[in-house]
């Protein structure tokens, strides 16, 4: 990579082997977007389940009015549960975890690796794990650093040639970037956002804008 082209922040820090990290704590207690990605896959999830007892019931010969009446009580039902169940759900998740959620991100011209970590790893640590990487030898990052940045508890990468969809949320410092299957988020504090962005749509060839 071009010295010209490296783009320099306090936040973002582009590593010996080739990839900008950085770190994001997104405050759960203030963003509704996780819980509305969870309610997304559950209206994905109960339109199947209602197209099928649709199925069902006129399989069995009940008339289309007695149909739609079945199909809305048991979905209004399954819908009242779930809502109940996924906000408690996620009250006692962001409680545990002390209200913060703490991404690591790792991006290159091949993709980004979404990576959320366990609750112990703290945004310090992670940050701390990145500058060790950058302040080591080409190709011979420290092994504490990569160790840190290594122990996500759930990971998410997607191939900018895959990418289908873009959207753009900077008032939530948030871009969505959509395969056909898969939808990764990724975040970007507010000075370093315009960047992320544009270094995404630059890569994503095949991807509609949105946003």
């Amino acid at each position: 990579m071009k010295a010209e082209t490296v783009y320099k922040s306090k936040n973002i820090t582009l590593c010996p082997d080739g990839k900008y990290r950085w770190v994001y704590e997104l405050d759960m207690y203030k963003s509704s977007a996780i819980i509305k990605e969870v309610w997304r896959a559950f209206l994905i999830a109960g339109l199947i389940v209602a197209a099928m007892l649709a199925v069902f019931s006129l399989i069995e010969g009940d008339s289309l009015a007695e149909t739609v009446r079945f199909v809305g009580e048991v979905m209004a039902i399954l819908f009242g549960i779930f809502l109940v169940l996924s906000i408690l759900s996620y009250l006692i998740y962001a409680f545990l975890v002390n209200g913060k959620y703490c991404v690591l991100f790792e991006m290159d011209e091949y993709g980004i690796n979404h990576k959320q970590h366990e609750k112990q790893v703290k945004k310090s640590q992670l940050v701390g794990a990145i500058a060790t990487i950058a302040g080591a030898a080409a190709g011979r990052p420290g092994m504490a650093g990569t160790g840190i940045l290594a122990a996500a508890r759930t990971s998410m990468y997607t191939g900018f040639d895959d990418v289908k969809e873009l959207e753009f949320l900077p008032k939530e410092h948030l871009i969505r970037v959509n395969e056909t299957l898969n939808r990764n988020q990724v975040y970007a504090e507010e000075e370093d956002f315009a960047f992320v962005a544009n270094y995404i749509k630059a890569h994503c060839k095949n991807a509609k804008m949105r946003g």
